[in-house]
C-alpha cells in the first residue's frame, strides 16, 4: 500500500493508511499511517462497537487533513483492552 499511496499523493490526493503493526508499516513506508493496537480482523474495534469504529475513523481522517512529513506514523492511542488476542496474534498463537 505504501508505494500506491505515494503515487496518489504525488497526484494531489490526500491518503492515509490504517495500520496495526508499526514495524511492518515502517518497512512499507507509506506517506502517512495511523496506528491502532487492535487485533487483526478487528482494526476498527470489536464487532458491534460502533462508537469505537467511528472514533477510529474520525481520528484517522482528521490526521489526513493535517500536514505531516512523508513517512509519518501517528499513534492514535487506541489499545485493545478486552483480552490478550492481539498479543497471541503477534506471536502466532491465536486460536
Amino acid at each position: 500500500m505504501g508505494l500506491l499511496q505515494r503515487v496518489f499523493d504525488e497526484h494531489g490526493l490526500a491518503t492515509v493508511s490504517l495500520t496495526q503493526v508499526r514495524e511492518i508499516t515502517e518497512l512499507a513506508r507509506p506517506s502517512l499511517a495511523c496506528l491502532v493496537e487492535h487485533p487483526f480482523g478487528l482494526t476498527l474495534g470489536a464487532v458491534g462497537d460502533e462508537a469505537t469504529h467511528r472514533a477510529v475513523l474520525r481520528a484517522c481522517l482528521a490526521e489526513a487533513t493535517t500536514p505531516h512529513p512523508a513517512g509519518t506514523i501517528v499513534d492514535l492511542g487506541f489499545r485493545w483492552q478486552r483480552d490478550d488476542l492481539r498479543e497471541r496474534q503477534l506471536v502466532k498463537q491465536a486460536h
